[in-house]
């Protein structure tokens, strides 16, 4: 049997954010002196981004049940993450551990908090319209889709002016800030009535901007493909799908977890195989069947679907850490 071979690893990145040199000198540079030289980079990339995870919890939970406490918490979680997620590369690079299995470590588990920083806030602001909920995730993914298509033809990986760093420090920013009552009511207030609060006004503004970053990145690109644009109809499919016949959460899961199945493929093709796939069918299928026959809602199908995509992404990373398992370390020496 042939061997799969890998692709020589080379991080080549356009980082033009605004906020990231300044965030990087005076947050996360002083705080990196004190990370201990034999903590591998991988560790700190799921330990930070476990951080994310119990941000999800407690916005979900509603715990602890005082509210200044709850939003300060899950900002400093964030922050947490935000951090962490600068600390891995500097370390990567100062152990000389840069690897393939790094980036893939990084960049596959952002994608899912990029879902989860929205769907955070539409909790902490009872931002909870179906409608809303689908279009602020689609509007997220559609640019992330794009970039990563880009880097897996291009092998040029770039960063936006305002990209995730400066839309996870703004969202930080509104929910620590929120965490005083004045300031929470304000953001609750409708101004233009139907139930636009200021806070979803904020984050309609950030999905017209995503929507404009992923026109931006598709024109640099210049090589989106049949399959790139299928992925697009497929996502804007299932969300509108979704968005009519399902509660938020269950919304939610259903577009990060099929974003992230084309998106992990496009990088486990980049850094691992070099393979192009198509994007996944099966997910728009069953979710068109079951509308035609009225089962969209019945638990058993849901549960099939969420169990599938689970699977799905599990192997994904599986196979994909299977080809660059010798990158991992449990300790720098």
């Amino acid at each position: 049997m042939q061997k799969k071979m890998i692709p020589e690893y080379h991080y080549r990145v356009h980082d033009n954010s605004i906020i990231t040199p300044v965030f990087k000198k005076w947050v996360v540079a002083p705080l990196f002196r004190f990370m201990p030289w034999w903590i591998p980079a991988n560790i700190i990339t799921i330990f930070s981004n476990l951080l994310m995870y119990a941000a999800l919890f407690l916005a979900l939970t509603g715990y602890p049940a005082e509210r200044s406490l709850r939003f300060v918490l899950i900002a400093l979680l964030i922050l947490g993450y935000t951090i962490g997620d600068h600390f891995d590369g500097m370390q990567a690079k100062r152990t000389g551990t840069s690897s393939a299995l790094g980036e893939l470590c990084d960049h596959y588990l952002d994608i899912f908090n990029n879902g989860i920083l929205v769907y955070i806030f539409c909790l902490l602001f009872h931002i909870i319209n179906p409608l809303l909920v689908a279009f602020f995730l689609t509007a997220g993914y559609l640019p992330h889709a794009a970039t990563f298509y880009e880097q897996f033809s291009t092998k040029w990986l770039y960063f936006e002016k305002i990209g995730s760093l400066e839309s996870v420090l703004i969202l930080f920013v509104c929910i620590i800030l929120s965490a005083i009552e004045p300031v929470y009511r304000l953001a609750l207030i409708s101004p233009v009535g139907s139930g636009f609060t200021v806070a979803t006004m904020l984050i309609v503004l950030a999905s017209l901007g995503a929507f404009a970053t992923f026109v931006q990145v598709v024109r640099r690109a210049k090589a989106a493909d049949v399959g790139f644009w299928t992925f697009c109809v497929f996502l804007i499919t299932v969300a509108c799908m979704a968005m009519t016949f399902l509660p938020p959460t269950a919304i939610f899961y259903v577009i990060v977890a099929y974003s992230g199945l084309y998106i992990g493929n496009l990088q486990r093709g980049h850094l691992a195989d070099g393979k192009k796939r198509i994007p996944d069918v099966v997910v728009p299928l069953f979710m068109t069947v079951a509308l035609i026959f009225g089962t969209l809602r019945q638990p058993v199908f849901l549960w099939g679907m969420y169990i599938y995509l689970a699977c799905r992404t599990l192997w994904i990373v599986g196979n994909a850490f299977r080809l660059l398992r010798g990158f991992w370390v449990w300790k720098n020496s």
